[in-house]
């Protein structure tokens, strides 16, 4: 296909790890075999530490950098793999934030939903809660390092405190425009200024109830935040972050990564010119990823 992609956000290492399944070729909704029909194809692989692994989170997490290790030298050489990790609990104390740098780990979202002893999820019902003094302390470390933050599960108050102290581009890799469709996982337009004016970028989520408030969601779904966000002059903090195999269901005519040339095939007939819809697919993300050595 002639398209390049950055897919910023997919739960596919724990369909690999739980359910013993290739990543070369799977019935998951991402495999080895479908991103390499694409001219180029970049996956970030989330580390996502469920809740249930909480009283595990360090065995888990190195379960899951493990997996994603023995399977990336599977690749081909149009196709590229990061990891990131989803949740913080196994991040106990600055040594382990180092060792997981060490292992390839070059994204981390400090939490999902919920709060942690780092920083409170999207979710937390307490709106003062933000990021704790460790996590401050994470923070300034991952910076030091060159781990990028995922703002894409912090709540509110997390977000703010989080930009207050990170030095690099602000990143949400799987998050989408609370003007079209509230959501506390949506990112509003003030953290989007924010995110632009750090040369940051957004990965817009395929999860139809973060799409819309309607009973059906299609690829024009996904279109209109991407629209929202280039109104507020974000042509160049555009990017997709699908959150496959971390979703229960997707938009009518997606399945999997190979539908993610829909999404460009669409745009090019709404009148988006090649310069724009490389931007979007892949261009916006690698300024950052290349600009940070990831």
């Amino acid at each position: 296909m002639k398209y390049s992609i950055v897919d910023t956000h997919c739960d596919t290492l724990c369909c690999v790890l739980d359910d013993n399944k290739p990543l070369m070729k799977n019935d998951c909704h991402v495999d080895i075999e479908r991103m390499s029909a694409y001219k180029s194809y970049t996956q970030v692989f989330a580390c996502f530490i469920d809740p249930i692994y909480k009283d595990g989170a360090v065995q888990r997490t190195l379960d899951l950098i493990d997996t994603f290790n023995k399977n990336a030298v599977l690749l081909p050489e149009n196709v590229k793999t990061i990891l990131s990790i989803e949740g913080g609990e196994g991040i106990y104390s600055l040594s382990a934030l180092r060792n997981y740098y060490r292992l390839g780990v070059r994204i981390a979202a400090l939490t999902w939903n919920y709060s942690n002893h780092i920083a409170s999820g999207a979710l937390e019902k307490d709106e003062t809660k933000g990021l704790t003094e460790f996590g401050i302390k994470v923070v300034r470390e991952m910076n030091r390092l060159g781990i990028l933050l995922d703002v894409s599960h912090l709540n509110r108050k997390s977000f703010y405190d989080a930009v207050q102290i990170t030095r690099q581009p602000i990143i949400a890799t799987h998050s989408c425009s609370d003007a079209v469709c509230a959501h506390l996982r949506n990112i509003t337009d003030a953290q989007f200024e924010i995110i632009r004016h750090s040369d940051g970028c957004v990965g817009i989520n395929f999860y139809p109830y973060f799409l819309t408030d309607k009973t059906d969601c299609s690829i024009d779904d996904i279109i209109k935040h991407i629209e929202h966000f280039m109104e507020l002059g974000g042509e160049d903090n555009i990017g997709i972050g699908a959150d496959f195999d971390g979703i229960d269901c997707l938009p009518d005519g997606i399945s999997g990564v190979q539908d993610i040339y829909k999404l460009f095939d669409r745009l090019s007939q709404l009148g988006y010119t090649d310069e724009q819809m490389e931007k979007i697919s892949h261009k916006n993300f690698e300024r950052i990823l290349e600009k940070y050595n990831v």
